[in-house]
């Protein structure tokens, strides 16, 4: 019992006790336990090596593998030419004159008036 468990309650009703003057109570004869099972015979090595087989066979021309065949051509190595690119067209030197803006027009002076 564990000593989270209650302890049972008791019986309202006591068990009969058996006297030597009651019949006593049929019992049911145990089926008997079945025979075991044989087990399989351990088979020996010549069971379980095949026998050899009795000529062995010979391989024939026909028998013969191809040769493979032969590799093919490695492609050319590519030269440095064609490795780098050709260098870009040069853009044109810019003139002093596209490169400064022209000046604004001026704006004209006020002139002062003397009265």
């Amino acid at each position: 019992m564990l000593p989270d468990e209650e302890p049972p309650e008791p019986m309202d009703e006591p068990l009969p006790l058996l006297s030597a003057d009651d019949p006593p109570v049929p019992m049911e004869e145990p089926e008997p336990l079945p025979e075991p099972a044989e087990e399989p015979p351990v088979p020996t090595v010549e069971e379980l090596v095949p026998p050899p087989a009795e000529e062995p066979p010979v391989p024939s021309v026909e028998d013969e593998p191809e040769p493979p065949p032969e590799p093919a051509e490695e492609p050319p190595v590519p030269t440095v030419e064609e490795l780098v690119p050709p260098p870009a067209e040069e853009p044109p030197v810019p003139v002093v004159e596209e490169l400064v803006p022209p000046p604004a027009e001026e704006p004209p002076v006020p002139v002062v008036e003397d009265d």
